[in-house]
């Protein structure tokens, strides 16, 4: 259905106000194209006026399609600069729970909470084929527009479900049989190399600040990193890029 939105009181309007901080917003012009590639399901697309002659909108998969002016798109946007194109992912393309049965890799966030972090291991899970993400704890939401922005597509591509805190996901990965491994800079206990991990696998990240919770040493073994001394520790997003593409190598033919 295409709709027609002059006014920025519009009802429609208010309401997409009042409900965008639980939505899946994708905005700017590259990406939402990127979407509309994949045809994927929307909840809604938003389209500035003077750009329907560039789109084929009667072959988008969306919900609703609301043609709007330029003083209502800034209304709606998030952006300084409101780009032309914002879609709205439907529940069905945003997220969903892990098949335990179908994962190899699963990476788990404990309490990471930077959006640019967060969506750089999304982009980084799609590149190297680890395809889970479990967000623990108070780890940033997947609505968070910083977020998005980050992950780009790749928020598409990696199925990913939200866990109450680490604990409830470890027993969780422990009830399907997967190999639960840490990651840490400094890490106390058993340690594993790259080559020593088993499939399947559940990998563990812990906060940017405060790393994983001590106790955990103790029960599973733990990867490091080898870096120079000078350099404390790295960044939990290069950490994570790093050793997803050392993990996903030992699964290749």
């Amino acid at each position: 259905m295409i709709v027609e939105i002059e006014s920025r009181s519009n009802a429609r309007v208010k309401e997409f106000i009042k409900e965008r901080d639980e939505s899946h917003c994708l905005e700017g012009e590259k990406l939402v194209r990127e979407v509309l590639a994949r045809r994927v399901r929307l909840e809604k697309l938003i389209v500035r006026a003077d750009w329907q002659a560039n789109l084929r909108l009667g072959e988008v998969n969306a919900g609703e399609i609301w043609v709007v002016n330029a003083a209502v798109l800034a209304k709606l946007s998030r952006l300084k600069e409101p780009a032309p194109l914002i879609a709205v992912l439907g529940t069905d393309a945003a997220g969903g729970r892990l098949d335990w049965r179908r994962e190899k890799i699963v990476i788990a966030l404990d309490a990471v909470q930077d959006p640019a972090n967060a969506g750089a291991i999304f982009r980084c899970a799609s590149a190297f084929g680890v395809n889970a993400v479990a967000l623990c704890g108070n780890s940033v939401a997947t609505t968070n527009p910083k977020f998005l922005r980050a992950a780009q597509t790749a928020f598409l591509d990696v199925r990913w479900q939200e866990f109450a805190d680490a604990a409830k996901f470890l027993r969780q990965a422990e009830k399907h049989g997967f190999h639960v491994y840490l990651t840490s800079s400094h890490p106390g206990g058993a340690r594993a190399t790259f080559a020593e991990v088993r499939f399947p696998c559940a990998i563990l990240f812990g906060n940017e600040g405060g790393g994983l919770a001590g106790e955990l040493f103790v029960r599973y073994p733990a990867l490091a990193i080898p870096h120079q001394q000078r350099i404390e520790s790295l960044n939990v997003a290069a950490s994570a890029c790093i050793i997803m593409y050392e993990i996903s190598r030992q699964l290749q033919p």
